[in-house]
């Protein structure tokens, strides 16, 4: 049994491969739920060099930044850690609506991240075309090769599974203790909220549900905080797996 008791630097890089009918290979980063407190100056550090490290091709933000105004520069440092890098997306969590997502989209916004908030973005590599929307879900299935959902709050994968081939959300926390766990899900908070799993997978979407990278409350059991990292491949590659690995 792990538990971690107060705020500290510690997280997990979760790395997925999704094998795809596409040209090529491109990553996804995601990362939810920072709520950001008097203590994040480490943890921004250690994010910074770990996306440096891993180096993904798209970077989506999935919100809950920060609880309280003073702690805007922690995110501001963050985020001009990130400036210089291309295809850098955010949406906004509901701590955000209740702390100001205006704030929150401005200081994005001036830090070239773009906004994708009940938004869509249509992007390119190796010449597949990449679709990404932010925040809900297309009633209709996109012409672009490769479409991505960016959540915050989990829904129903039975709403969007024919639309999308990834999908992101965190706003769980995986409940922050963890007894135990199976294909399910995370227990016992599965007992009360569907969602809180790792993994859903119905036909070609794969739905990857984040344990976040912060808590309001910071008490955890067993559930380490996380990042999500996909490399999605061409389906002639393999070599599909799946492992959760622990970086120092």
């Amino acid at each position: 049994m792990k538990l971690e008791i107060g705020s500290n630097d510690h997280f997990e890089v979760r790395h997925e491969i999704y094998p795809a009918n596409i040209k090529g290979t491109f990553s996804v980063l995601y990362l939810s739920d920072l709520h950001l407190n008097r203590f994040g100056k480490s943890i921004i550090g250690k994010i910074i060099r770990h996306i440096n490290e891993l180096d993904p091709d798209i970077i989506l933000l999935g919100g809950d930044y920060v609880d309280f105004k003073r702690q805007l520069v922690h995110l501001a440092r963050l985020l001009k850690g990130l400036a210089h890098r291309k295809n850098v997306l955010a949406i906004a969590g509901n701590h955000d609506y209740r702390f100001g997502v205006d704030t929150i989209e401005k200081l994005m916004k001036a830090n070239h991240i773009t906004w994708i908030e009940n938004d869509s973005i249509t992007l390119s590599f190796n010449n597949n075309t990449i679709r990404i929307d932010g925040s809900k879900p297309v009633a209709k299935k996109s012409q672009a090769d490769f479409s991505i959902l960016c959540l915050h709050q989990p829904v129903d994968i039975n709403l969007f599974k024919n639309n999308y081939h990834l999908a992101f959300a965190g706003h769980l926390h995986g409940c922050q203790f963890v007894f135990w766990q199976n294909h399910k899900g995370l227990y016992p908070g599965r007992l009360f909220y569907k969602w809180n799993t790792l993994l859903k997978s119905q036909d070609d979407c794969r739905y990857y549900i984040s344990k976040g990278m912060g808590d309001t409350l910071p008490v955890r059991l067993n559930c380490s905080k996380e990042m999500i990292f996909v490399q999605v491949t061409s389906n002639n590659d393999k070599n599909d797996a799946s492992l959760i690995k622990l970086l120092p």
